[in-house]
């Protein structure tokens, strides 16, 4: 059995998993399901279906639960100075150790990580109004590397989604978003008012939001949503974006650029990333992370 455990006040409940990366699998209001997560590796009792694999076995192959997580950034498989994952079995799969657990919040500890020599932290607060998740990355190594706190929140896309949801960005100029990967159709973009509309299609693909200005959202069609808000942090970040959004629609090819992956579900990431910050030995870099309910 994978460790559950359940952040409560008022009718906000979280379900965090310790044993998958320290993931918030479950967030819901008033029974209201917010995140998304993949039902055919969980079942309704959010357990896994199958065997949980922590090592290193491929994009392909990667086991995304869903839900809400933390990550190392910049991330890629050709340099040590890059985060290999996901999968990776320390931060997307490890096992996080509990501490500070109370009836709304819980702090979640992460192995050192050979690979980037950093140690995370997970902070988890369910608040009046949605939750606080501060992610802290500490080096334990012997030498200085740079990274960054990269929190990654999976939400679902529903077909009336497609026809009226959108991700709104709030941004400082009128600046067209960096296009990170363009892999399956295009995502069509609005810019007004200091504020960056993303319209949902049938597509895959990631932009970044260099000007990010404090917050990303997600409105549904539905007209409920959540947004994502950070303070703007000077300094570098990784692919000069502090904000970013990952939109996948089922497909019915794998995607060989993205080493064979199948995109089956309809989900979107907003993802927050911290400054690039060269650690030295006992140093850390953070990434507070306030969710609203909208």
């Amino acid at each position: 059995m994978t460790q559950l455990l359940t952040l409560r006040r008022g009718d906000l409940v979280a379900v965090v998993a310790p044993d998958l990366g320290g993931r918030v699998l479950s967030f819901t209001r008033a029974g209201d399901e917010v995140l998304w997560r993949n039902t055919d590796l969980l079942d309704a009792d959010l357990q896994p279906r199958e065997a949980v694999r922590r090592g290193t076995i491929g994009f392909g192959e990667w086991l995304n639960w869903g839900g809400d997580k933390s990550w190392v950034a910049p991330q890629g498989w050709d340099s040590p100075d890059l985060w290999p994952g996901p999968p990776d079995p320390t931060f997307d799969g490890g096992v996080f150790s509990v501490h500070d657990l109370d009836l709304d919040s819980v702090g979640l500890v992460s192995a050192d990580d050979p690979a980037t020599g950093v140690r995370m932290r997970r902070d988890i607060a369910v608040t009046a109004d949605g939750m606080t998740v501060r992610t802290t990355l500490t080096n334990v190594g012997e030498v200085s590397r740079t990274w960054a706190a990269w929190e990654v929140v999976q939400l679902p896309i529903e077909a009336e989604d497609l026809r009226s949801g959108s991700v709104l960005v709030r941004t400082s100029r009128a600046a067209s978003p960096h296009v990170l990967h363009r892999l399956v159709g295009d995502l069509p973009v609005a810019i007004r008012d200091g504020v960056t509309e993303v319209q949902l299609t049938d597509a895959v693909g990631k932009l970044g939001f260099p000007d990010y200005d404090g917050w990303i959202e997600y409105r549904r069609a539905s007209g409920v949503g959540l947004r994502l808000s950070s303070a703007v942090a000077r300094g570098p970040h990784p692919d000069d974006s502090p904000a970013q959004l990952w939109v996948q629609t089922p497909q019915p090819q794998p995607i060989a650029e993205l080493d064979g992956f199948r995109a089956t579900a309809a989900l979107l990431e907003l993802e927050l990333v911290s400054r690039l910050a060269t650690l030295a030995p006992g140093e850390s870099v953070d990434l507070p992370v306030r969710w609203t309910l909208l």
